[in-house]
């Protein structure tokens, strides 16, 4: 709430979206009439491998990454004015479809910042459809909500993995220390000894066995 009134969930729709805080909306933007009663946020996580190698019996489940949320909303719009604000149900849905669409200039669904209160998402529309609910004789809607979906456009994938350097689909430099020896190495990092022989090949080591202290050991990606 901000000097006595209540801060409606807004919409704003940017042409680009790596600077979306620098530069100006490239349009108006879509206010809710009404804040919605609840919103959705799902997060899906990509485990792999999809199917185990023929003729194994199966292999863990391993964690690949982070994929986009999804926020969901609803928006009810009401032209009827019993709940104290009417607005034109018809106007309202194209200002939505005209700040959330397709852009000329960019041949694409326009980029997205979700704001209300203490939430904020860039994002990019995914779906939407429009539930009539009211009309007047003459067939007019005087009722309607916009369910819509928004997918998250930040580089999540990416973000988690500069988080973790030692990540084992990556490739990085490890220095050996005192008592350490390649199989427990490879199991540390790919949790699987049989990298070892992987990481000696990387490396060009002709003792798998002893490795001094201190050595800089480049380890591969998973494979």
């Amino acid at each position: 709430m901000r000097d006595g009134l209540i801060d409606k969930l807004k919409i704003i729709p940017f042409e680009d979206s790596e600077t979306l805080q620098a530069r100006r909306p490239s349009g108006p933007p879509f206010i809710a009439q009404f804040n919605p009663e609840s919103f959705s946020v799902s997060t899906e996580f990509e485990i792999g491998p999809d199917a185990p190698a023929q003729g194994d019996d199966g292999e863990e489940a391993k964690f690949k990454s982070i994929k986009p949320r999804t926020f969901g909303f609803d928006f009810l719009l009401d032209g009827t004015g019993a709940t104290g604000e009417k607005r034109d149900v018809i106007k309202e849905i194209k200002l939505f479809e005209g700040t959330v669409g397709f852009s000329g200039q960019i041949h694409r669904p326009r980029f997205l910042e979700l704001a209300w209160g203490t939430f904020a998402a860039t994002c990019a529309l995914e779906t939407y459809s429009v539930n009539y609910k009211l009309f007047t004789p003459n067939g007019a809607p005087l009722r309607a909500v916009i369910s819509a979906t928004f997918k998250e456009h930040k580089p999540i994938e990416l973000r988690e993995r500069k988080k973790n350097k030692s990540s084992p689909d990556i490739a990085h430099l490890h220095s050996v220390k005192d008592k350490e020896h390649l199989t427990l190495i490879t199991w540390q990092i790919y949790k699987n000894p049989k990298y070892y022989y992987h990481v000696a090949e990387a490396n060009n080591l002709n003792n798998l066995r002893k490795v001094e202290k201190g050595t800089a050991l480049l380890l591969p990606p998973q494979v």
